[in-house]
């Protein structure tokens, strides 16, 4: 069973933080649809498996496509791949895009799921990183979705955003948990190379928080998460029982996915590949029959380095079994040395033939992981 992602790159704003690729210009929403229909036609026949679990579209900002395009791209997926019954059909909105009886035509195209990105409650943050809603507009679109009969909502919140003291934060949480939810993704707020905040910091004109004020915000987070009855299975996703994305999890666990539209990135399980990240390269090569993507082999080193990088971000962690099944003796035995003196620390966690990072220390995952890669490919055998 496969995963599809469709990457829509149009947004109305651009935001200080964020890398995606995206574009302003609505002038190219018709021939930028043209394109991604004939990208699914072109590459559907060579996907393998046609039955997809989960399709999601992504960006950029899908809600910015009018209801006629988002029905020709799904009727395009219909054409060439089936959704098993229980499929999760997500799409990604802005709080703005979701005025009344927007959601309701969302349904009705066959969206099971909404990612509502609302980031803040406070108008001065999302100011600050230059939202295109506001406060009111956050909390209102949850209930349209809710009322149009969306039984599966997620919304997106920022923390550690400058000048956002804990108090600010304990009241974001406090007004997403009073909201019609089954999940909520929190994401710490990253300066990526090439962002406005990335330029911004490096002037001086921006201050990340500390790191103190982090852990801070973090173990609020949790707290106030957990006692809502979520729970925290992924560093930055937390759900209601049942109600896990099933779309994301797949990658988690390292399965196969498709990728359609420019900067999408696919999986087949041993080659990696991403198409180009320019809308006029992307339109152009399709239109053209030319290569519009980059490829690469992963090697067995780069594979067990993928699988910590995903399984170690999860509650349930890595397997140490199948470490060894897939990557040879000599990498679980590195995997277990390694991984060792962070259970002793208490950082990760042993259940079993599993290994986790205690969520506590999900903020310093990135530190863990780096120290559990091969130093070389030198000690990978086949398993």
């Amino acid at each position: 069973m496969n995963s599809v992602y469709i990457h829509i790159p149009f947004c109305r704003k651009a935001c200080r933080y964020c890398d995606f690729f995206f574009t302003v210009s609505p002038r190219y929403h018709e021939p930028f649809v043209d394109a991604l229909i004939d990208e699914i036609r072109q590459r559907a026949s060579d996907s393998g498996d046609t039955i997809l679990g989960s399709l999601y579209l992504g960006g950029g900002t899908p809600s910015q496509l009018s209801p006629g395009d988002l029905e020709r791209i799904l009727e395009e997926v219909n054409r060439h791949f089936s959704l098993t019954p229980d499929a999760e059909v997500t799409m990604e909105c802005n709080p703005d895009d979701l005025v009344p009886g927007r959601a309701e035509q969302l349904k009705n195209l066959g969206f099971n799921r909404l990612s509502i990105g609302i980031q803040s409650f406070h108008d001065r943050d999302l100011v600050l990183l230059n939202r295109s809603h506001d406060a009111s507009q956050a909390a209102r679109s949850v209930e349209l979705a809710a009322g149009a009969g969306f039984r599966n909502i997620t919304s997106d919140l920022i923390y550690g955003i400058p000048g956002q003291s804990t108090r600010e934060w304990e009241e974001n949480l406090e007004r997403i948990l009073e909201l019609p939810l089954q999940h909520v993704s929190a994401y710490h707020l990253s300066f990526e190379a090439g962002t406005v905040f990335d330029h911004w910091r490096k002037k001086g004109k921006i201050i990340p928080v500390s790191e103190r004020h982090s852990m801070t915000l973090y173990r609020i987070l949790r707290e106030k998460m957990a006692a809502a009855g979520f729970e925290h299975y992924e560093i930055s996703n937390f759900a209601r029982k049942s109600w896990r994305s099933r779309h994301n999890s797949r990658y988690w666990t390292g399965e196969p996915y498709l990728g359609f539209g420019p900067s999408a990135h696919s999986f087949d399980g041993t080659v990696r590949s991403w198409n180009v990240s320019s809308l006029k390269k992307y339109m152009e090569g399709v239109r053209k029959r030319t290569n519009i993507k980059e490829m690469e082999r992963l090697t067995g080193a780069d594979m067990y380095h993928d699988y910590l990088i995903t399984s170690l971000r999860t509650i349930e962690g890595a397997d140490r079994s199948l470490v060894r099944k897939r990557f040879g003796d000599v990498t679980a035995n590195h995997f277990h040395g390694k991984s060792a003196r962070f259970i002793r620390e208490g950082i990760m966690l042993e259940r079993g033939n599993r290994i986790a990072i205690d969520p506590r220390h999900w903020l310093i995952s990135d530190h863990v992981v780096r120290e559990l890669f091969l130093a070389d490919e030198g000690g990978m055998t086949d398993g």
